[in-house]
């Protein structure tokens, strides 16, 4: 075990490692890289690493601060999920230790899977370790089932939301000839396609709609998001996992979808689309199209909706899983106390939120947005 910076070697190993795992694509040394240069945290970047007669068989990447004092997740409020990588139990439990045995004061893991075994392999050794545990819910997060029929997905929807897709695409194939494309950001002879940054800009600009812009949330909201996902696209492109998805009406693009498709899982991280057509729901035909693509695709199982469970997502949602942010404070002596001031200013932050008008709370997230970038 080693808590050490990133170099080109350990790199290599630990992607391996997360393709060989089945990790998700959004703790893959690539995607962390890129996520790290853009928000200004490749100083800060360590991973921790178990090996088993020489091998790789665990990562968990950090940000160490105050000398090491405190590790936290490489994450922020542009982040899908995150996870330790780790080959097997073994090795999962193994990472646990070596984290709780590392002299800090605190240890801040956000965007985790509740269900995920390898952070149960965590909290485990948290709780070996008796230190103080903060768990608290961030949200439940859709996906939909595509590793079956088709035909069964339709018939789960209601008689309602079947025909409100129905007339909403009738609607939009009315105005104009309607198209679903998909790219992969690659060129038909190789390397990355000549045009990948025209389509991100057409994205983007779909993406960047007025609410999300006043809230801070869009990709165009800040220089360092564009950055990041532009350069995101580029490495996602280069291994092969990169889904950009159009829906174009006469041409023009109405509606866009910035997706990862690794392994058995296609990944809907951005929506984006053009107010203009708000009443025909060019994102909920959008969304109708992905699925079916995802169904279509051969190996992929499951069409991860990500961030919240909103209204349109649970209708088409097979279920949720449950994101945590998961604090730990190791010091047996202070650990408790420390636990115990983060719960009551929770609480008071809390409080104060709910007694805000809406305009003011409505600036405070926005304000709360570009912090956590």
């Amino acid at each position: 075990m080693v808590l050490r910076p990133l170099d080109d070697d350990l790199a290599a190993r630990w992607d391996r490692l997360a393709l060989d795992s089945g990790a998700p694509a959004f703790v893959r040394p690539g995607w962390l890289g890129q996520w790290a240069k853009a928000f200004g945290k490749s100083a800060a970047m360590r991973a921790l690493t178990v090996e088993r007669g020489g091998e790789l068989v665990a990562v968990l990447p950090l940000l160490s601060g105050r000398g090491g004092l405190t590790l936290s997740s490489p994450t922020n409020s542009e982040t899908a999920v995150f996870a330790p990588v780790a080959a097997d139990a073994d090795a999962a439990a193994a990472l646990g230790e070596e984290l709780l045995g590392l002299r800090t004061v605190s240890i801040d893991l956000n965007a985790l899977a509740a269900d995920d075994p390898n952070v149960e392999a965590l909290r485990a050794a948290a709780g070996t370790a008796r230190a103080s545990v903060l768990s608290r819910t961030l949200r439940h997060s859709p996906y939909i089932d595509v590793s079956g029929d088709p035909a069964a997905f339709d018939k789960r929807l209601s008689k309602n939301r079947r025909h409100g897709l129905k007339r909403l695409t009738n609607r939009l194939r009315d105005a104009g000839e309607l198209t679903f494309d998909v790219h992969d950001g690659r060129a038909p002879g190789g390397g990355l396609a000549t045009d990948l940054g025209t389509l991100l800009r057409e994205g983007y600009k779909l993406e960047a709609r007025e609410w999300k812009l006043a809230a801070g949330s869009a990709i165009l909201s800040s220089p360092a998001v564009t950055a990041f996902y532009t350069a995101g696209a580029r490495w996602a492109a280069e291994q092969g996992i990169l889904r950009l998805v159009y829906l174009r009406l006469d041409g023009r693009p109405i509606a866009f979808g910035y997706c990862l498709q690794q392994g058995r899982t296609l990944s809907f991280l951005k929506l984006g689309m053009d107010d203009e057509f708000q009443k025909q729901g060019p994102g909920m035909v959008i969304t109708r199209h992905l699925i079916d693509y995802a169904f279509a695709e051969p190996g992929v199982a499951e069409l991860d909706l990500l961030g919240e469970n909103d209204a349109y997502k649970a209708d088409l949602a097979s279920g949720t899983r449950e994101q945590v942010r998961m604090q730990v404070f190791p010091n047996r002596r202070i650990g408790p106390a420390q636990r115990a001031a983060v719960v009551s200013v929770a609480g008071l932050r809390a409080s104060l939120v709910e007694r805000l008008p809406d305009p003011a709370r409505d600036r405070l997230s926005a304000l709360r947005n570009r912090l956590r970038r």
